[in-house]
């Protein structure tokens, strides 16, 4: 139905919106971080968290829904 399908970019929008938060979140913590046994750590997590956001982009597209973010 019409109210599914809504409902369902909605959830999608919230999981781009979330994927972007934080992604940058960890750019924040990276930015921050004072312990040089964290920063191999930040690191890992800026590139988890762009390439989920980054993924989700691809899938927008390829389902022709347009994301402004």
């Amino acid at each position: 139905s019409i109210k599914e399908k809504e409902d369902n970019q909605q959830e999608f929008y919230s999981a781009v919106a979330m994927a972007h938060q934080e992604w940058v979140d960890a750019q924040n913590f990276f930015e921050n971080v004072v312990d040089a046994d964290l920063v191999d750590h930040a690191i890992y997590k800026i590139e988890a968290t762009k390439t989920k956001y980054m993924y989700l982009l691809k899938l927008a597209r390829r389902k022709g829904i347009s994301i402004n973010m």
